[in-house]
């Protein structure tokens, strides 16, 4: 027997308000991942085009290691800053995926019969497949890339 014919009217109605309120969390918060990746990205590479790009000025060598050291620490503060705002993302993300698909497995959306003859509205995997999602590792790693080749360059930077 399904779940919904347990659910008292009152309940039902709740959960056919917060339905699409957490469907669009979940969309907003990978969306949100994403722009702080490309805007962290974008920053990274204009910086690192800067500094290939302009020739260094002659100056004595105290000097340039203090400039290197200042630059190479508000870089690597920059990324981590980028990457913790990811992270947080992530898992706003993942809390809301994970009450979506609750609230889709009360409304009998992963329920055989229930709305189609033979088989369920929603696929059985879905439930699971969010859990092998590895963008975060890939936006991570854009940005870690983009953050050492920054380094590279200040460091080799004559």
């Amino acid at each position: 027997m399904p779940e919904t014919q347990h659910l008292r009217e009152e309940q039902l109605e709740v959960l056919k308000i917060l339905y699409p309120w957490y469907k669009e969390e979940v969309f907003r918060r990978r969306e949100q991942m994403m722009r702080l990746t490309a805007f962290a990205s974008a920053f990274l590479v204009l910086l690192l085009i800067t500094m290939l790009a302009v020739p260094s000025v002659p100056s004595r060598p105290r000097l340039d290691f203090t400039v290197a050291l200042f630059a190479i620490t508000g870089v690597a503060l920059f990324s981590a800053i980028f990457a913790y705002l990811i992270l947080q993302q992530r898992n706003r993300h993942q809390m809301a995926k994970q009450a979506l698909i609750e609230i889709e497995r009360v409304l009998g959306l992963y329920d055989e019969g229930l709305y189609l003859v033979g088989k369920a509205l929603y696929p059985e995997d879905w439930q699971t497949s969010w859990l092998g999602d590895r963008s975060v590792t890939v936006y991570l790693t854009v940005l870690t890339a983009l953050t050492v080749l920054v380094i590279a360059a200040v460091l080799v930077r004559p």
